[in-house]
């Protein structure tokens, strides 16, 4: 049953890594421009321990937007509740857009667009952006069973540089009063977007939320099971910004995608799958790893809207 996870795998890989031909890398943070757009990996890790993996799993990227999920998560472990502050609903808009904070008085819609996560950022324990972006690490280090990560510093720099929008939504938001410093919380987002992974690293990171909160192999608790299944809904109802209509169609699946070419989804009680694949299509989307999700979730019957005895039939572990 396992080998026949791989075949899967492998075929989910080799039918879909030349889809980037259709996509192009990210440009607008100049250094994400530098990535290959032939590359694709996928990764996935089961509760169990078990790993599947094809391609370019270990080809290091920065987290940009999937880190929100995680920086959320780190949030909610620590007390604090980021909901005073922002709505949990879909936005329907652009993952940078500024267009709903004036109708709902800086207010963001979600904790998964920039403005949400920026506030996210600020709510991260700590008083300095180094404080905080160490709290975050440390819990990226809890989740994944001891290992290190760090900042990749050329991206971190670029991000710096041409941060423009991303500093007017926080100072947008800091005249509502929905943020403190806001300097402080886009400095913690622009780090925590550059924390370097590869898709094994991540799908290990993530399995916590495929196991209702806890780390299945450490038996370590990092989130209780109530904010897990919260974790869960907000990827799927905001994960993919103005196309998860799309992802829910297509995948079926709580995901959540950033522009470096990464996508993690989750399949809860089972299984995280991380696909990287840095060339995106015109919604900021990895065009090889949406066509994998799909193709997995098609033969695996893996899709949250499927029967529940159809879905168990159809996860050959």
């Amino acid at each position: 049953m396992q080998t026949n996870l791989q075949i899967l795998v492998d075929e989910a890989h080799s039918l879909c890594r030349k889809l980037g031909g259709n996509g192009k890398v990210a440009d607008y943070i100049p250094q994400l421009a530098t990535a290959d757009p032939a590359a694709f990996g996928l990764s996935v890790c089961t509760v169990d321990g078990q790993t599947y993996s094809a391609g370019d799993v270990w080809t290091p990227f920065t987290m940009q937007s999937i880190s929100k999920i995680l920086s959320l998560a780190c949030v909610q472990a620590a007390g604090i509740d980021p909901y005073a502050r922002m709505f949990a609903e879909p936005s329907g808009d652009a993952f940078h857009s500024i267009v709903r904070l004036e109708e709902e008085k800086g207010r963001p819609r979600n904790p998964l667009i920039n403005a949400g996560a920026i506030v996210v950022s600020s709510l991260l324990p700590g008083a300095t952006a180094n404080d905080k972006i160490e709290q975050l690490l440390g819990f990226l280090s809890r989740c994944a069973g001891g290992a290190s990560f760090v900042i990749d510093d050329a991206v971190y720099q670029s991000e710096r540089r041409t941060g423009y929008r991303n500093r007017a939504l926080a100072n947008y938001m800091k005249h509502f009063a929905v943020i403190d410093d806001p300097d402080t919380s886009v400095d913690t987002y622009f780090r925590q977007c550059a924390v370097r992974v590869c898709a094994g690293d991540l799908a290990r990171i993530a399995l916590f939320l495929a196991a209702d909160g806890r780390d299945p192999l450490s038996q370590q608790l990092i989130v209780t099971p109530d904010i897990n299944r919260r974790l869960l809904a907000v990827m799927t109802t905001c994960g993919l910004y103005d196309e998860v209509g799309q992802f829910a169609l297509r995948v079926g699946l709580p995901g959540k995608s950033g522009v470096s070419g990464g996508i993690l989804a989750i399949v809860p009680g089972r299984m995280s799958i991380v696909t990287y694949g840095p060339a995106l299509g015109e919604r900021g989307n990895s065009v090889a790893g949406l066509a994998a999700l799909e193709f997995l979730s098609s033969r695996l019957n893996l899709s949250l809207f499927c029967p529940p005895d159809l879905r168990s039939e159809g996860t050959p572990l």
